[in-house]
């Protein structure tokens, strides 16, 4: 029988892990990082960061407020990291390397492990602002088309 514990819980532990056998594994929750990590479908790997991150990393982290994200850094400021969701339109801005807990190593999924420095993953990584891009603008078109078909079609009120 499996339970589920909050993350409030379980970061302590995740950080304990870290430390002691530089790697820990667990079910991830959210769907900020679809496609890359399913919610509570695929198992991500995280290890202790090794210095500084790079564009492209995805780091396990904990806000200011509290609540901890795994999002990817797009933009590597100095001292901090603007990160965003793969799922996501809005940056979040300095985050500070004293926030980050882990970086993700891997994820498994349907059975299958994909890690971080395999070529298909790095091309797309390479690729994904592309189709970021392209995924806003469809999902825009798609709501204005809808908007005009409802306004097209839509019920007319009784007077």
């Amino acid at each position: 029988m499996s339970k589920k514990i909050s993350m409030e819980e379980m970061a302590p532990l995740i950080q304990e892990i870290l430390a002691e056998s530089g790697e820990v594994s667990f079910v991830s929750a959210g769907t900020s990082m679809l496609p890359t990590i399913r919610d509570r479908k695929d198992t991500v790997t995280l290890v202790k960061p090794q210095g500084k991150l790079k564009k492209g990393d995805i780091p396990f982290y904990r806000r200011d407020n509290g609540q901890y994200i795994l999002h990817r850094v797009v933009y590597v400021n100095g001292d901090t990291y603007v990160m965003c969701g793969d799922n996501q339109w809005e940056n979040e801005y300095n985050i500070r390397h004293d926030q980050i807990i882990g970086v993700l190593h891997s994820f498994d999924r349907d059975g299958k492990t994909h890690k971080v420095t395999d070529l298909d993953y790095r091309i797309y990584v390479k690729l994904l602002p592309l189709v970021k891009y392209g995924r806003r603008y469809y999902y825009l078109l798609k709501s204005k088309v809808y908007s005009f078909l409802k306004f097209l079609f839509g019920k007319e009120k009784n007077n």
